[in-house]
């Protein structure tokens, strides 16, 4: 009797062990997950940020705020301006500061909005779009900025 005891327990010990070890892994790649998308967010939220706070008069047009197709142009906001055409972000990159992990596109839209006054008026949608674990994610946000004079 105590061997059949013995061995319902260790069947019993190792379905825990491996259940909570699959809980584990799955508990850490949640968690990768949502950092490299909070770190998408604040790419993403920069770029709108920059976007409202830019200047921008009739004398001078910012290249943030000059308008694009509907289906926008790539930006890279991690590049000099001399070169950020590829649109190529580094949403998470290692310690060593070298080693790019999770690349991404960053798009920019930039659209003019009728009304009734006149007014310019531009909407600004940045959407940055990358594949982590073999999964494609996308953050967008969108604002309207109107000229400062």
């Amino acid at each position: 009797m105590a061997l059949v005891e013995v061995v319902v327990a260790l069947g019993l010990l190792t379905l825990m062990v491996v259940s909570s070890t699959q809980a584990m892994m799955q508990a850490n790649r949640q968690s990768a997950i949502m950092r490299t998308l909070t770190a998408a967010r604040g790419i993403v939220q920069r770029n709108i940020d920059t976007a409202l706070t830019v200047g921008w008069s009739f004398n001078n047009e910012p290249a943030m705020l000059a308008l694009t197709s509907a289906t926008g142009t790539p930006y890279d906001d991690d590049a000099p301006p001399a070169s950020n055409t590829d649109g190529v972000v580094q949403i998470a990159v290692m310690e060593d500061g070298t080693t790019a992990t999770v690349p991404g596109t960053l798009w920019r839209i930039v659209a003019a909005v009728a009304n009734a006054d006149g007014a310019q008026i531009r909407r600004v949608t940045f959407r940055l779009d990358y594949t982590y674990l073999g999964r494609p994610y996308s953050v967008q946000m969108v604002t309207n900025r109107a000229i400062d004079d």
